[in-house]
């Protein structure tokens, strides 16, 4: 088959050599090619991919000035041969065995997932903040809610090109590739699990930073919503049900407060919540991400 990974790439100079240093390791793999998206960075990103001194795989450089991973993912996507499309972001690493590990594991009809190693490229306080395991897991639910990393996946082009990519009203922190692979679940498509598939994940530092970020991920949530995958998922959100929970988080304070762990994760529960009462308001506001999708440039 013909195997192309897309690098997603916004200012990424510190940490992409590494991750094209991964790649060119990789063991047991297929012929393959590396696509790394330009998404409008301000720094050498693009000149730093182009003149990757690869010795395993021929790189391209696609430029997508419209910022926004789902805008870099489509744009890399439409430069792929027909075959195997793998993502990956350009601040992780992939395991040796990636590539081959998820073109084993891809089959017609479906998807594939893999796993995220968090000690790699994690101190112990940043794991502890995030509440991150030492390796994740995965687990089918029924009914079905995707749980697939953006950063490992992997499909087949054609799927892309059928469900007519990822919608680029939502590229942000969280939701962004849940959207695309629940309508990829609604037309037929199955998500197979890549055990061995690993990357290692680069966790952003600090308490401020998870917080912000999962206040990002309650709004996108309820964003979500709104669009075709997202109507998908069981058990939709409402802001009078989030409203109960925020009220609940804050009387029970007491019981989290003796524990570091405990206290990141009622601190990011609550960040959590406070994002999806702002996504209700930008919805009811008319600010839902309902925008036309688009590829992204070829």
């Amino acid at each position: 088959m013909n195997v192309t990974v897309v690098i997603p790439a916004l200012n990424a100079v510190a940490t992409l050599p590494a991750q094209l240093e991964a790649l060119d390791e990789q063991v047991g793999a297929p012929v393959f090619r590396v696509i790394v998206v330009d998404n409008g960075s301000t720094d050498s990103t693009g000149a730093c991919a182009a003149g990757f001194p690869a010795r395993h795989f021929d790189i391209e450089v696609v430029h997508e000035p419209v910022r926004g991973i789902n805008s870099a993912r489509n744009a890399g996507a439409a430069a792929a041969l027909d075959g195997a499309v793998l993502l990956c972001d350009a601040d992780d690493l992939v395991h040796p065995g990636w590539v081959a590990a998820m073109t084993s594991a891809l089959v017609a009809g479906g998807w594939v997932g893999g796993r995220l190693d968090y000690l790699r490229l994690n101190s112990p306080r940043t794991r502890l903040v995030w509440g991150a395991p030492d390796l994740s897991s995965y687990a089918e639910t029924d009914p079905f809610v995707d749980t697939t990393y953006g950063c490992n996946c992997g499909f087949w082009r054609s799927m892309w090109e059928e469900l007519l990519g990822f919608d680029a009203s939502i590229s942000g922190t969280g939701g962004d590739e849940t959207e695309f692979f629940m309508r990829a679940w609604g037309a037929g498509y199955r998500r197979v699990d890549a055990a061995d598939a690993i990357v290692s994940y680069r966790l952003r530092a600090g308490v401020r930073t998870m917080l912000r970020q999962r206040y990002r991920q309650g709004r996108n949530q309820v964003v979500l919503g709104t669009l075709a995958g997202g109507r998908l998922l069981p058990g939709a959100l409402t802001a009078a049900g989030t409203r109960r929970a925020l009220a609940y988080r804050v009387l029970a304070v007491p019981k989290y407060v003796w524990r570091a762990s405990a206290r990141y994760a009622w601190s990011a529960s609550v960040a959590l919540h406070l994002g999806r009462l702002r996504g209700f308001r930008r919805v009811a506001h008319g600010a839902s991400a309902n925008s036309p999708r688009r590829r992204g440039r070829a």
